[in-house]
């Protein structure tokens, strides 16, 4: 994978839950069956992704997380997502190129989190500049 940066959005609860263990590791999801994994966003779409999915939420931490330092599986593919606030269903979701991270990853690989609010306009604004 040729990315320097991936992007997880918690909220507060959540990065205090993974802080405290050491780790963050894929949500369960009831019923599945499916390979647990952790759903990030490169910067290239984080930013659309998070306006989308994350429609009922006001504040996120962005937890920024460098490829190198995961010792997990790293797997790229596109995936419909559904915003969080709306029942399972096929209505209402987007096709969009995920990363998914197939396991616990350390808080090792961890560089850096970014509280990002909503705007009056009720968006979350990401601006990532790259320096090559």
């Amino acid at each position: 994978m040729d990315v320097d940066l991936l992007f997880i959005p918690l909220n507060s609860v959540q990065w205090k839950e993974c802080s405290s263990r050491g780790f963050i590791e894929p949500s369960v999801q009831e019923g599945s069956k499916s390979i647990r994994s952790i759903e990030a966003y490169t910067p290239s779409v984080v930013e659309e992704i998070i306006n989308f999915k994350f429609v009922d939420q006001t504040d996120l931490l962005l937890i920024l997380i460098d490829p190198i330092r995961i010792q997990v599986p790293i797997k790229s593919e596109l995936n419909d997502i559904k915003p969080n606030n709306e029942e399972d269903g096929f209505g209402n979701s987007k096709r969009y190129p995920l990363v998914h991270l197939q396991g616990k990853i350390s808080i090792d690989a961890v560089i850096d989190r970014i509280p990002i609010q909503k705007d009056k306009d009720g968006l979350f604004h990401v601006h990532i500049e790259t320096i090559d």
